[in-house]
């Protein structure tokens, strides 16, 4: 084998080796893509349920501030902490906690006074 032939064998194994290279970069490239999708993915539907989770918190704190004021309306009308916890077949640490969410409704606003002169 000449010089010739051997520098010529020498980048064939280069060309060889190079494009090994390239296609086992391209193998891993793929496969990082597809976790990076993955991990898109996932995080998309971890996002949509904290969305999600958000507005239904927002819907809780407004169902127990309506269960609140139902409770000192019940409290308006006579009704004792103990009696209340029957009537309602909560514990009555909960119907505490319950009516200290409500929130006072606000008051009619007053007629303006007509002067009559």
């Amino acid at each position: 084998m000449g010089v010739l032939d051997m520098a010529t064998g020498q980048t064939g194994k280069k060309i060889d080796a190079r494009e090994r290279a390239r296609l086992a970069r391209t193998r891993v490239d793929q496969v990082r893509a597809e976790r990076d999708n993955k991990i898109e993915a996932t995080l998309a539907e971890f996002f949509t349920a904290g969305d999600e989770r958000e507005a239904l918190i927002v819907q809780l704190a407004a169902l127990e501030n309506t269960m609140g004021n139902t409770l000192t309306s019940l409290f308006d009308l006579g009704e004792n902490a103990s009696r209340v916890a029957d009537l309602t077949a909560l514990p009555a640490k909960e119907v505490k906690r319950i009516r200290a969410l409500a929130t006072a409704t606000p008051a009619a606003p007053a007629l303006p006074q007509t002067s009559t002169s």
